[in-house]
């Protein structure tokens, strides 16, 4: 089987120098080591950052490397990239590329892969073992620590808790392995996807996060706003700041986290405040496809 590797950074392509974690340039050549011999891989690099550094110049430049890849006959691609904002990344190729023919795998590590905390070999392995699978779209190959190496949907995945290295997911995971055997829990949906796009270099989208007493920023330069949601779906629409920044900014703001199904009261007033709720998705899926939109 033919397999490109797109090498973009983070810990996985990183090593532990004397007083911090920096990037290595002599990752390569062990990152094709754990590559199973049985796959011809080819290796290629649109840029090298540590993946905090992402923006919507280094999201274009992922999303025409794949593009040519997927017009190269590769059986499948592997991406190589930082824990940080792997969500932004695999959200945005599942936007592009949810329903390619051929399995797109994003793989990253927790630890650098020299540290035996690292489930950075478990990651590859298990995600080229899935591209053996032949399901074609964008997925996400990560192994919890104590649990089995498992593969998310891009589509799918929720942010870092804080202190913590775990992948969480709005589905949970695709499936997972036992032993050499993958375990599909559900069967893979058509996501939405629109093919290729380009993103402004800085998104125009002011993403906000509900909290107690929430103060609001300033949302001169944005085209758009999107609240994240309490886990009940619930924002404080009492809130004055809150009201004013609906009434008066004079741009669309859009709910995501809001589920189906029976409300609490406060939700009541997201109608008389003007509020677009979002279809059910991850907040991260939301954010990229807002900013596609308005990037336009």
């Amino acid at each position: 089987m033919r397999l490109a590797l797109i090498l973009t950074g983070g810990t996985i392509l990183s090593e532990e120098t004397t007083d911090c974690y920096a990037l290595s340039e002599n990752k390569q050549i062990e990152i094709l080591s754990l590559i199973p011999s049985r796959f011809e891989a080819e290796v290629f690099s649109p840029y090298n950052i540590l993946s905090e550094q992402l923006d919507g110049d280094y999201l274009n430049l992922l999303i025409d490397e794949v593009d040519r890849r997927l017009k190269d006959n590769f059986d499948g691609i592997m991406i190589f990239h930082g824990t940080d904002t792997l969500q932004f990344s695999a959200a945005a190729l599942s936007l592009a590329f949810g329903n390619a023919d051929i399995p797109i795998v994003l793989v990253s590590a927790n630890y650098v892969l020299d540290d035996k905390r690292s489930n950075g070999r478990s990651n590859i392995l298990y995600g080229a073992n899935f591209i053996e699978q032949g399901v074609g779209g964008v997925f996400v190959s990560y192994k919890n620590t104590g649990e089995k190496p498992s593969i998310y949907l891009g589509d799918t995945l929720l942010s870092h808790l804080s202190f913590r290295d775990s992948l969480y997911s709005t589905r949970g995971a695709y499936g997972y392995f036992e032993g050499e055997k993958f375990v599909k829990r559900f069967d893979k949906y058509d996501v939405y996807s629109i093919g290729k796009y380009t993103l402004t270099k800085h998104s125009p989208v002011l993403w906000l996060k509900a909290t107690a007493g929430m103060s609001l920023p300033d949302t001169k330069g944005f085209k758009a706003i999107m609240i994240e949601a309490y886990h009940s779906g619930t924002l404080p629409t009492e809130n004055e700041n809150l009201r004013k920044l609906c009434t008066d900014s004079g741009l669309p703001v859009y709910v995501v986290g809001v589920s189906e199904g029976k409300q609490y009261s406060s939700t009541r007033l997201y109608k008389e405040l003007g509020l677009n709720i979002l279809s059910p998705i991850s907040p991260a899926l939301a954010y990229i496809v807002l900013w596609e939109r308005f990037s336009q």
